[in-house]
């Protein structure tokens, strides 16, 4: 009896090992999977546009009075402008941005470090402008987060867009093009 009952313990813990053993292969499966399907960050050198920086410096010197500027930006252009800026903040969690610039919208995607991980993230949206400030549709944002975590990041932009209007310049418009972007404006 004593035999009978040792057996049986001993089958059930081999089974539980067995299960034990392909919960962790299953779930290192799943993490493989998973990193391995996160594409190769897109790499652009950290550069200003020398527009952008012919611009900031002519604001920054104080010599101007509602005088009108011109910037164009190509896709380009605009993720090493976006590269260079966080590289000079590197609390923002962001790298590696790539854009796409249309007639109607904008789409923009990179890596996001959450908790450790890099998470490839992306979103389109259609920029107009009133009283000659951006205003930020979102069409589409694709975060493998929570609802209320994409709800809380959608609401910070809207914040941070808010804050425009503290910019020295006002935009007069925006042509979007296929890869470009030229936007006109005022340096108040």
């Amino acid at each position: 009896m004593n035999l009978t009952k040792s057996l049986r313990v001993f089958v059930v813990r081999r089974i539980n090992f067995w299960i034990a053993g392909g919960l962790i292969a299953a779930n290192l499966f799943t993490w493989t999977n998973l990193l391995l399907q996160a594409p190769e960050p897109h790499i652009v050198d950290a550069v200003r546009d020398p527009e952008v920086v012919a611009l900031l410096d002519y604001i920054r010197s104080g010599e101007h009075s509602g005088e009108s500027w011109q910037v164009t930006l190509t896709e380009l252009e605009a993720e090493q402008t976006i590269t260079w800026y966080l590289q000079q903040y590197p609390q923002i969690p962001f790298a590696h941005p790539q854009i796409e610039i249309a007639p109607d919208y904008i789409a923009g995607e990179g890596d996001v470090t959450l908790a450790g991980l890099r998470v490839h993230v992306g979103g389109k949206a259609r920029i107009t402008l009133v009283d000659g400030l951006p205003v930020v549709e979102i069409i589409d944002l694709s975060l493998p987060l929570p609802q209320s975590v994409r709800i809380a990041i959608e609401n910070e932009i809207q914040t941070q867009l808010r804050r425009a209007e503290l910019l020295p310049v006002r935009f007069a418009s925006a042509e979007w093009g296929n890869g470009v972007v030229i936007v006109r404006g005022v340096i108040r």
